[in-house]
């Protein structure tokens, strides 16, 4: 009992020094990139107007990792330092990202690197399926090999997401709770501190980021949430299989859960993917065919675009949560898969409607 307090104890100072340090340091950040011009330019692809300060996951990166080393316990942190070392390599990418674009094979190449800190030196990556499509413990090279690959998906999944204002801040908030709550009350604490400081270091950021938004994380912040979510998720699969199954916190179908977590950038890059394959453009060429560009056609404002998105996740992340206890993978998946489908169907008829009757009053007209 005395350890569990001491743990809250921790995870509760990091997080609020996380927050301070972002929330604080946030507005500097935006009039230095505003005086040195270091702004993002509206317009063509991009769906804001003006010029606006583009850098500030360098200061949801400088919170996190302060927090992490001034209340990690030494012991934890030991066990955590090629964690903290691979997260760093995605920051450094992603700030020189923000300063000058990087060539794709380059980052895909310092993704690789970071990927294989976390395989080879920190000894995390997917050992089973668990039951799902029968196959259980799989061979080590293929583990290697799939384990690589859902970290880089991951990691550019989610920065992809970041394109309307509170987006990413708010799905990547939502997501490091959840896993950093299950990690604390699962008994692993050190994983806790982890997520839920990043989740507070977001939230001192969103602040700034809520529409009209004063700055945006840049790849610098994406690549970070979406590699310590990768991270996680490994983490969560893995750890679940070691709660009795008459524990509260176990699930059936932990693969779902994962995917439940990150079921935004997910579906969404998939779609995307598919979209500019069938039109036979490059799957990398950027557009406006995301799901939130197609939803805020519709409700033309960030935040109830915004607010829209994140209430349909939770909903989804709660059902989930729901039927994982019960059902398994092989059941749960294929139907999370056909619900996004219908939900993706359900948003082309309603922007059907809306354009066909636009038209005709412009006819009429």
């Amino acid at each position: 009992m005395i350890y569990n307090i001491l743990d809250m104890i921790f995870i509760i100072f990091a997080s609020v020094s996380a927050f301070a340090i972002s929330f604080l340091f946030m507005p500097m950040l935006i009039n230095i990139l505003q005086k040195e011009q270091v702004l993002d330019e509206g317009g063509k692809r991009k769906i804001h107007k003006g010029y606006v300060p583009s850098m500030g996951g360098i200061v949801i990166f400088i919170a996190f990792t302060f927090s992490i080393l001034a209340w990690l316990p030494s012991n934890p942190f030991f066990d955590s330092k090629y964690v903290l070392g691979a997260i760093s390599l995605i920051a450094l990418l992603g700030i020189r990202d923000d300063f000058a674009p990087v060539l794709p094979k380059q980052k895909l190449l310092v993704q690789l690197i970071a990927a294989g800190i976390i395989i080879f030196l920190a000894d995390i990556r997917i050992y089973s399926f668990y039951g799902f499509l029968g196959i259980e413990i799989i061979p080590d090279w293929l583990s290697y090999i799939i384990t690589v690959l859902f970290i880089i998906f991951v990691t550019n999944a989610f920065n992809l997401i970041d394109g309307i204002d509170g987006l990413a801040g708010t799905i990547g908030i939502l997501a490091l709770g959840f896993l950093g709550s299950w990690f604390y009350f699962a008994g692993y604490p050190s994983h806790s501190i982890i997520a839920i400081t990043l989740a507070l270091s977001t939230l001192g950021f969103l602040l700034y980021n809520w529409h009209p938004a004063s700055i945006f994380m840049g790849d610098t912040g994406s690549l970070v949430i979406g590699f310590v979510l990768s991270i996680c998720c490994i983490w969560f699969i893995n750890l679940n299989i070691s709660l009795p199954n008459e524990n509260l916190l176990h699930f059936k179908a932990p693969l779902s859960m994962a995917a439940g977590v990150l079921l935004l950038p997910l579906f969404d890059t998939v779609r995307v993917f598919i979209l500019r394959t069938r039109q036979r453009v490059s799957p990398l060429k950027p557009d406006k065919q995301h799901t939130h560009h197609q939803v805020l056609r519709l409700l033309k404002s960030h935040s109830k675009t915004t607010v829209l998105i994140v209430f349909i996740c939770l909903v989804m992340l709660i059902l989930i949560t729901a039927l994982a206890k019960t059902v398994s993978d092989n059941i749960l998946v294929p139907l999370i898969v056909i619900t996004c489908i219908l939900l993706d169907i359900l948003l082309k008829n309603r922007l059907y409607r809306r354009f066909k009757k636009r038209h005709e009053r412009n006819r009429r007209a």
